[in-house]
């Protein structure tokens, strides 16, 4: 069950973080795996480590996801150089914090751009190569921050990136339905808080916020992700579309 050989799975944002353990998981279940970012010596070392741990075959792109030109270039080498794109895990993300009524406009669209723009560039792409295969996996990162608002108890506001993740949630139910007919699955998955470079985890006063906020008073730990990616890019998922699945230890449930 959720055997991936024999898929190539492309994962953006894979220099660090979150990306890397999606990497890791789609390799360890045996996926030919892609990684994409800016940071090309971090893309080469997470590429060889899995190689080395899993023996699949792996490769890595410079990309900046938002501007769409370059997305559709490395859209096209990655199927030159691999034959295909079955899985797209779309996870280059980011974000800043600060009251709205002090947000100036770049800082919006930077965020955006990012979260959203570049999203859709990266599906709208990897899928074509999907819709020509008749086969995909389609699977964006969004969070819980795409459902619900964030108690001003946590310190500061955060508008951009709730927008911007709640757009990712309807880009992905909107995915579901468009391309059903292509045998394509779009989901996200929509985590709660993680360690990661930008994450606020590891700060005393956020880490008791949280402990008063989320039902299993913790942040995620490392690979509490990996069965949500595996089964959303395996054959078994195959009904499962257009849905968003919380990793969030019970924050959304409440």
């Amino acid at each position: 069950m959720f055997n991936l050989s024999g898929r190539v799975a492309v994962v953006t944002g894979g220099s660090s973080g979150l990306g890397v353990q999606f990497a890791h998981a789609l390799g360890r279940q045996g996926a030919d795996v892609v990684v994409i970012a800016r940071r090309v010596e971090m893309l080469k070392d997470v590429a060889a480590s899995i190689t080395e741990k899993y023996g699949v075959r792996t490769g890595y792109y410079y990309c900046d996801v938002t501007d769409s030109r370059q997305v559709a270039e490395v859209a096209e080498k990655i199927v030159a150089d691999f034959g295909k794109i079955d899985i797209a895990v779309n996870c280059a993300g980011g974000g800043n914090c600060g009251n709205t009524e002090d947000l100036p406009d770049e800082k919006w669209h930077k965020t955006m751009d990012v979260n959203i723009n570049g999203v859709f560039y990266c599906c709208r792409e990897f899928g074509k190569a999907m819709i020509k295969n008749g086969y995909g996996r389609m699977i964006n990162i969004s969070s819980m921050l795409g459902s619900v608002g964030m108690d001003f108890a946590f310190g500061m506001g955060i508008p951009e990136y709730a927008a911007s993740k709640g757009a990712v949630c309807n880009l992905t139910r909107q995915l579901g339905a468009e391309w059903a007919r292509y045998n394509i699955t779009c989901n996200a998955i929509a985590p709660g808080f993680f360690a990661s470079e930008v994450s606020p985890v590891g700060n005393e006063k956020f880490d008791n916020f949280l402990k008063s906020k989320c039902p299993m008073k913790r942040h995620g730990h490392p690979g509490e992700l990996d069965s949500a990616v595996v089964f959303l890019a395996a054959d078994e998922s195959s009904y499962v579309t257009g849905q968003i699945i919380g990793v969030d230890g019970g924050w959304t449930c409440i």
